[in-house]
């Protein structure tokens, strides 16, 4: 992931997709809901309806506070969020019931969209010769 030249780290791709950073911020939101909506799925004693209130509206605010910080620290929430969804699904994966199981493949389906996105818009905006200059 650090290999984006500096320059790219910030700047829209092509027809305004979501930069660098913003696709690391806007993934690292997806799983962390992905963590805490499961959760709960799997903890009824702590079913927390509130979760799904206002979810596009958090994404935004999640979105816009990650504008706010330096690339380092998107990049290690985007790796914290990472690791706790794989934390989390090599824990639970066999609590979840097969329908469940069925619901997790939207938001890694999501994550997958946006990382395949990122790098194609990364291949459309630098050449081997900004990338090796980076190095």
């Amino acid at each position: 992931m650090t290999e984006c030249p500096v320059k790219l780290r910030g700047k829209r791709g092509p027809e305004g997709a979501l930069s660098f950073k913003e696709t690391l911020a806007h993934i690292s939101f997806w799983d962390n809901f992905t963590v805490d909506f499961f959760s709960n799925k799997l903890d009824l004693d702590s079913l927390d309806p509130k979760l799904l209130v206002n979810f596009e509206e958090r994404s935004k605010e999640a979105m816009d506070a990650a504008s706010k910080l330096p690339f380092g620290e998107v990049l290690a929430q985007y790796l914290e969020a990472t690791g706790a969804l794989t934390q989390f699904l090599g824990k639970h994966w066999a609590d979840l019931n097969p329908r469940e199981q069925h619901e997790f493949g939207v938001p890694l389906k999501h994550r997958r969209h946006h990382r395949i996105a990122l790098f194609q818009a990364l291949d459309d905006m630098c050449s081997e010769k900004d990338l090796v200059a980076e190095a």
